[in-house]
């Protein structure tokens, strides 16, 4: 069965220009939307393992929600929005800009919690939930620093961006262990005596 897109939505026309482009690259063979889960998978460079690592971002960040009981809706949601507004910011027009980097840099502000030592990524499930976006966060970094290397230009921004949306998430780990009653775990490394 094929899905018939009408012609005056903007999202339906971005989903058959996918269409178009995976029926491309299935050797002739003609391919509907329905059989195209994006039309990048088969490229060699990282730009795709970037958006796919971005886009589970933002999609764990969604399950994450349901178990954040002390921070905003809207603070998450628009930390989601932001990601996704990252996704497309290699292969696209960058769209994080120097605005999205202050509205970052209020949240992480109106978060942040001193600590002067490592901790166990443990807590609360919403703080543990936070830990994994942290710790993903990172990975979508050293994607991005590897299309870098490609000679695929990756503006300063988005950098900032990442590093600033992983220490985020960190002090929202704190913030909601603090005030879910949960005592951090100092971590003290044998690695580094």
């Amino acid at each position: 069965m094929q899905t018939e897109f009408s012609a005056g939505c903007g999202e339906y026309r971005f989903f058959n220009m996918f269409s178009t482009r995976c029926r491309k690259e299935s050797e002739g063979k003609k391919m509907s939307v329905e059989y195209c889960a994006y039309p990048f998978l088969k490229e060699e460079s990282n730009l795709c393992d970037y958006e796919i690592a971005t886009d589970r971002l933002a999609s764990m960040l969604s399950v994450a929600r349901h178990h954040i009981r002390h921070i905003p809706q809207e603070d998450l949601l628009q930390l989601m929005e932001m990601i996704y507004h990252a996704n497309g910011s290699i292969r696209g027009n960058c769209a994080i800009r120097d605005i999205e980097l202050q509205k970052l840099n209020i949240l992480y502000a109106r978060y942040s919690m001193h600590m002067d030592h490592f901790v166990l990524p443990d807590g609360c499930i919403g703080a543990s939930y936070l830990h994994v976006l942290r710790a993903e966060t990172k990975a979508v970094i050293r994607i991005m620093h590897r299309i870098q290397q490609e000679g695929k230009t990756v503006e300063a921004v988005l950098f900032d961006f990442m590093n600033l949306l992983s220490n985020t998430f960190f002090m929202l780990c704190l913030y909601e262990n603090k005030h879910d009653g949960f005592l951090e775990r100092e971590f003290i490394s044998r690695s580094y005596v």
